[in-house]
């Protein structure tokens, strides 16, 4: 691969990790607070907030670190009394015990309202708050950092949304270059001095795994799992390990832990999946840091690839399918496998897994992850000896390309109705 292209996917992996503090939709919703209260200047007296349903969904039901809550409107609340959008999805980091005590009496005293906003875009978050006759708005809009509109009073500080039309004629779309065969000649071809900064994706993410298999979060699925011995039913083999960890970490995450993760592809949990699996078999297999880091960059890049197809949010569940299908391909050349056994590992998750659903972030989180572990693992054992699914089997193509692209066509117009119902039955139980 040329040194032009190395560096491309270098940017792509930077831009697309990064650490979040609690669950990326309700750090978003905090993050999208606080520029508005950044600017108001003082504590709000109202806080408005307005978001798709994608991020109702998965806002509603997930801890929010160091308050023992649930739910955006406490997020909402401590993104005003944090004020620091500068702190990007930490924005819930450092906060004292006075400003969470008095975050909860705001949102007991009704000074937070969240809304459905009229939007069809995913990823969207409108912010105003008030206090007397000052007010500011702020809006986040397709990526959970992404800020597109920023006002005081009557004076607009960022405007984003309006600059395509300023521009004139809209900018034909960059044609999408990416396969699974260049991610794997990326990674075969960067030096391994260049992917050093993925050491901080394993130890943000060990950290809270180890979080969730030493105390009692949520669910306690990767507890639960090592501590199988009581039953028998589970061995503690390496597969049982991976699982273990990265189901664990999840538990701790939805929980509220206070420690922070690194995200991937927009979503902190899809960063544990895509990183502990294979950070997990490396370090029990002891394999060598470099061949760690380059599978471990091989998975993230798959699970962004992966997302291209069903998107950002999709009522597909990312981690259960984009993130485990990067981590299989990951596990896959950790074993020395090649190009061809990865097809082999993503035709056989898609085959497997496909109809997995997101209902939201929740402590059932880790549920879905442990699953979609395993199946990583199988699909991957399968691939090394030569075995996956292929155009008898579903969806699946001969081609591994069409095969994600027809999962994107599966979430996002074979089930487009689906994410609605889930969040009418969520809204209403």
């Amino acid at each position: 691969m040329e040194k032009q292209q190395i560096s491309q996917y270098l940017s792509l992996l930077k831009s697309e990790i990064s650490p979040a503090l609690g669950c990326t939709e309700p750090a978003a919703a905090a993050l999208t607070v606080a520029y508005a209260a950044h600017e108001l200047g003082k504590t709000p007296s109202r806080i408005e907030v307005n978001v798709s349903r994608y991020i109702l969904k998965n806002g509603m039901n997930v801890g929010i670190p160091g308050t023992g809550m649930i739910g955006l409107d406490i997020a909402a609340a401590l993104g005003a009394l944090s004020a620091a959008p500068e702190k990007q999805l930490l924005v819930l980091n450092g906060l004292t015990d006075e400003q969470k005590q008095q975050a909860k009496d705001m949102v007991s005293q009704k000074k937070v309202h969240i809304g459905l906003g009229d939007t069809e875009e995913k990823v969207w978050i409108q912010a105003k708050v008030t206090d007397g006759d000052d007010e500011a708005e702020a809006i986040i809009s397709g990526t959970h950092t992404g800020l597109v509109f920023l006002r005081k009073n009557q004076s607009v500080l960022v405007d984003k949304k309006t600059e395509p039309a300023q521009a004139g004629a809209e900018a034909e779309p960059e044609e999408y270059s990416i396969t699974l065969d260049s991610i794997v000649d990326f990674v075969r071809s960067v030096d391994g001095s260049e992917l050093t900064f993925l050491r901080e994706v394993i130890r943000l993410n060990r950290t809270i795994a180890e979080e969730g298999l030493t105390h009692d979060y949520g669910l306690k699925v990767g507890k639960s799992l090592l501590e199988g011995d009581r039953t028998g039913l589970v061995s503690h083999d390496i597969a049982t390990f991976a699982v273990a960890c990265t189901a664990a970490a999840a538990d701790a995450r939805m929980a509220g832990c206070e420690k922070p993760v690194m995200s991937a592809a927009g979503s902190g949990n899809q960063g544990l999946t895509a990183s502990l699996p294979v950070a997990s078999i490396g370090w029990k297999l002891e394999l060598p840091e470099e061949k760690v880091l380059r599978a471990l960059a091989l998975s993230i890049l798959v699970t962004i690839h992966t997302k291209h197809y069903i998107g950002r949010l999709s009522v597909l569940c990312g981690c259960s399918i984009a993130a485990s299908i990067g981590s299989c391909c990951g596990i896959v050349f950790l074993l020395d496998g090649t190009e061809a056994q990865m097809k082999y590992g993503i035709n056989s998750m898609v085959a497997d897994i496909s109809g997995v659903v997101c209902d939201g972030a929740k402590p059932g989180c880790a549920l879905k992850i442990a699953t979609a572990v395993n199946s990583a693992i199988r699909a991957a054992t399968m691939a090394l000896n030569n075995i996956g699914a292929d155009a008898h089997d579903g969806i699946v193509t001969f081609d591994v390309e069409k095969t994600l692209e027809n999962l994107g066509t599966l979430g996002n117009e074979g089930m487009a109705e689906t994410n609605s119902a889930i969040l009418e039955m969520m809204l209403h139980k």
